[in-house]
């Protein structure tokens, strides 16, 4: 149990919204379920979510200290703590490790790193962290070996220390590491299998932040794709990336006008609100990191992992009668 006693500062705010600030690891539809069940009471009483809450109002939390915002806590014990919150059980999925690597499955709308807009603690790599201290890791530096997307799912690799990060990132710049991806996407291509290679150009665009586009005097970039089933204005594709741009998969599926299911950003929003108004498939990015395959730093072994493909990815396909 959590007690908050609210303050002068505090005074006249709705109740819904001092907990979205304090339980930032918690999703909105969570926090009105807990007003509404009782697990979030004022005074010993279940109330409206509109509630306007008073200097010494005491508000009565079902859950676990950790899950409080740690704006207020030293850094090292909030991530250490993290470890005792749903977010953390909900979000940590880790499916390979040895002395110096972490493979987890990111689920989509997870961000990988901290940066401007994201909450802290509330990343993929700050729930590394917590999981290497919660092991007794004092000294626990995880870095990221290559970075997914927010919105796409999958398979991506923490090393445990720079020196494992270092090696993995001559793979990277030798093209010697290889990710392979499922997308769901509208249309299809023409062929079977083939590649799409283009010149990627960055931009900066005042209300969609950094958007690449195909471009004379770009980054050379190839991804190679091959159709895994085609049905009715969808296409489930496998997809390995040659070279590594920023949004790579989605600017060039894109391009060749098959989109990727679900992106905002590069994508077609009238065909995704057709399709997820016909076959009620969860909304979100239909691409998802699925293999992984290198040659190990330590042992000079060839390493290759996977992870499932998401139930919804089948599901959707399914129900568009592909």
């Amino acid at each position: 149990m959590v007690t908050i006693t609210i303050s002068l500062n505090d005074a006249n705010q709705r109740l819904d919204r001092f907990l979205r600030r304090r339980l930032s690891l918690r999703t909105l539809s969570d926090i009105y379920r807990m007003i509404r069940t009782g697990f979030a009471r004022v005074n010993g009483k279940k109330v409206k979510e509109n509630y306007r809450l008073r200097q010494g109002d005491t508000i009565e939390l079902r859950m676990d200290e950790a899950e409080l915002s740690p704006e207020k806590q030293e850094n090292q014990q909030a991530l250490a703590d993290l470890s005792r919150t749903e977010f953390y059980r909900r979000n940590l999925k880790i499916v390979f490790e040895d002395d110096g690597l972490i493979a987890c499955d990111k689920p989509p709308h997870l961000v990988v790193h901290p940066g401007t807009g994201h909450d802290g603690h509330a990343t993929l790599i700050d729930l590394v962290k917590s999981y290497m201290l919660a092991k007794g890791k004092r000294d626990a530096d995880p870095v990221l070996v290559h970075r997914l997307d927010r919105d796409t799912s999958g398979i991506i690799l923490v090393a445990k220390n720079k020196a494992v990060v270092r090696k993995l990132h001559d793979l990277l710049r030798g093209r010697a590491l290889i990710k392979k991806y499922l997308a769901i996407c509208h249309n299809g291509p023409p062929q079977q299998q083939g590649f799409v290679e283009a010149d990627l150009v960055k931009t900066l665009e005042r209300n969609q932040g950094t958007k690449m586009r195909v471009g004379e005097k770009g980054l050379y970039s190839r991804t190679e794709y091959k159709v895994a089933k085609r049905g009715q204005g969808l296409s489930k594709l496998e997809l390995t990336i040659v070279t590594g741009r920023t949004h790579q998969i989605r600017v060039h599926m894109a391009h060749i006008g098959c989109p990727v299911v679900g992106d905002v950003r590069y994508g077609d929003p009238a065909a995704d609100a057709d399709v997820f108004r016909r076959t009620g498939a969860p909304r979100r990015l239909y691409l998802h990191a699925g293999i992984i395959s290198f040659v190990h730093p330590a042992d000079g072994k060839r390493l290759t992992l996977t992870v499932p493909e998401p139930e919804e990815f089948s599901a959707i396909m399914k129900s568009a009668h592909c």
